[in-house]
């Protein structure tokens, strides 16, 4: 491996440790108390969703993996030591090797480690690849396949439904769903009874988000695989459904106010002083609301006017 793949694996691995640490709102330890041992991290799961079907999580990452007779599909391998550790339980399942790696988006920390299964096919959004030409870390993958609005991938008497429904963490969020298991995949689009951390959502649409979040919760749903939660419980999803929906109410209210009574120039008054004092005190107690719930006033505020 060279100096500019191992930089690659550091990065990668960094980033996806770090998203899910602050997600879940742990706290890096003070200076006087003792660092945390690497033997920490949990053990890697495979959990039986239904036939065939699997959620695996480990690396504080979530992948579906879907196994047929000839053919096993997988979702965000996220570095090359995740992607081993995933073939490994893999391998504990069936001989039959990856076939199919479809990616739920473009960022770096969910698209990494496919190199480790060297045969298999890649899909990701059309809106990929012009984030990939960009990379100077040299993990992102080969795209072998695109789509622009959904794509079906049969995987034995199974089908892998992709969805993209617009712009949401990131410019090419993929929905990925299986109809008949009513099993959905999403990524980087909530946290469970959380607020994403504020460094990690200025590439989040939150006018996107909430379309998305909208539109999937009125599908049949029995597991909703999160990137990186190990529960797949959908009422999860459903109460950062809620999330979305509130917020985004409490922001267009104070925006429609300032232009009533003030036009054009109010807006700017909005900007500065709403993110510091909007409160939805119903979700004070989730994970990061403290430190993250004003840059999440001000990024909804940049989405209803800013389009971004």
């Amino acid at each position: 491996m060279n100096r500019r793949s191992k930089l690659a694996l550091a990065v990668c691995g960094v980033a996806i440790l770090s998203l899910t640490l602050v997600a879940y709102g742990y706290q890096q330890p003070a200076p006087s108390e003792e660092p945390a041992s690497p033997q920490t991290m949990p053990a890697p799961t495979m959990t039986k969703l239904a036939d065939g079907v699997y959620h695996y999580f480990g690396f504080f990452g979530s992948s579906l993996v879907v196994v047929s007779d000839d053919q096993v599909l997988i979702t965000d391998p996220s570095n090359p030591a995740r992607a081993q550790s995933l073939k490994d339980e893999i391998a504990k399942l069936t001989k039959t090797p990856v076939t199919t790696i479809a990616l739920t988006h473009e960022h770096y920390d969910h698209v990494g480690g496919t190199g480790v299964f060297p045969d298999a096919e890649v899909v990701c959004h059309i809106n990929c690849q012009p984030n990939f030409d960009l990379d100077s870390l040299g993990d992102v993958p080969i795209v072998d396949t695109t789509f622009e609005d959904q794509l079906e991938i049969p995987v034995g008497d199974k089908t892998v439904q992709l969805h993209y429904l617009g712009p949401g963490d990131g410019e090419a969020t993929t929905i990925i769903y299986m109809p008949e298991e009513d099993i959905i995949v999403t990524a980087d689009m909530y946290e469970p009874r959380a607020l994403t951390h504020k460094n990690w959502v200025d590439d989040k649409n939150f006018t996107g988000t909430r379309y998305i979040l909208n539109t999937i919760s009125q599908w049949p749903i029995t597991h909703a695989i999160n990137a990186h939660s190990p529960g797949t419980d959908p009422m999860d999803m459903m109460e950062n459904v809620e999330y979305y929906n509130d917020l985004y109410e409490a922001v267009y209210s104070a925006l429609a106010a300032a232009l009533e009574q003030g036009g054009f120039p109010a807006l700017f008054g909005v900007f500065q002083s709403l993110p510091n004092t909007l409160q939805l005190s119903k979700y004070q107690d989730w994970a990061n609301y403290d430190t993250s719930f004003p840059r999440h006033v001000e990024r909804m505020l940049q989405a209803i006017t800013h389009a971004d």
